[in-house]
């Protein structure tokens, strides 16, 4: 009995000094999380190399995470526009948090918390883009001048001109996130539409061969949009509705 007794204390005091022993640590919280599966609305990520848009003839330098939008409006009933507004609402925020938390990349568990935060935002009427309402809408074509110190100030002028004042101005990028706008162009006080509002999806959840953005979807019939450019030929691949292309 005594020797039962003494192998017995023998195995306790072994089993508490193997937790102070180095390389033995606990298992952190993370590990214990269950996903909820919403990494089914991701599509897969570009790398670096192929994350360019022949259109504008830049690289994005933003790792958009772009949204199977056809599966998030049928899982949660949302319309095209409201689908589009959650992936930009979501990108932005993805990207103001690893802004403030450099060193940390971020969790399954965080990434969900922020999927489930911006699709709350959307529901409550907190939206990435709140088109304006005016009858006349005055896009302009932002990625041509980037780099390009002659193409800004032409630009900058061109938002002063009086044309601005039949119709409201509203950038238009297909490379810049607006958070990356507002940083390269901070006196350009204009609303836009941005990188993270184009899809790979259209209206009716059918897979796109590219990224687009479909000005139907935002703004009214009896809206009327005209697009300008520096360009003199200036191609519309990808931006679908009714507009007329106008050079300045």
């Amino acid at each position: 009995m005594k020797f039962d007794l003494l192998i017995f204390v023998l195995i306790l005091l072994y089993g508490c000094a193997s937790l102070g022993t180095p390389g033995l640590k606990p298992r952190v919280v993370e590990d214990y999380y269950a996903p909820t599966g919403i990494e089914k609305y991701f599509l897969a990520d570009l790398p670096n190399w192929a994350n360019f848009d022949q259109r504008a003839g830049c690289y994005k330098n933003s790792n958009i995470r772009y949204f199977d939008v056809s599966a998030l409006m049928k899982s949660y009933g949302l319309n095209y526009n409201k689908a589009l507004q959650v992936q930009a609402s979501y990108n932005e925020e993805f990207a103001l948090f690893k802004e403030s938390s450099v060193l940390h990349s971020p969790t399954l568990k965080e990434e969900e918390l922020l999927f489930y935060k911006v699709s709350e935002k959307v529901s409550s009427r907190i939206i990435f883009f709140d088109p304006p309402t005016f009858k006349r809408i005055n896009l302009v074509w932002l990625d041509e001048i980037i780099g390009n110190p002659v193409k800004e100030k032409k630009l900058k002028s061109f938002l002063n001109s009086k044309i601005m004042d039949e119709g409201v101005p509203l950038l238009l990028s297909f490379c810049l996130t607006r958070l990356e706008v507002e940083k390269k162009f901070p006196t350009l006080n204009a609303k836009m539409i941005t990188a993270e509002l184009l899809s790979a999806y259209d209206a009716q959840g059918n897979l796109n061969p590219g990224l687009t953005i479909d000005l139907g979807q935002f703004f009214g019939p009896d809206q009327k949009l005209y697009f300008y450019s520096q360009q003199n030929i200036f191609s519309a691949d990808g931006i679908k509705g009714l507009f007329k292309i106008q050079n300045y």
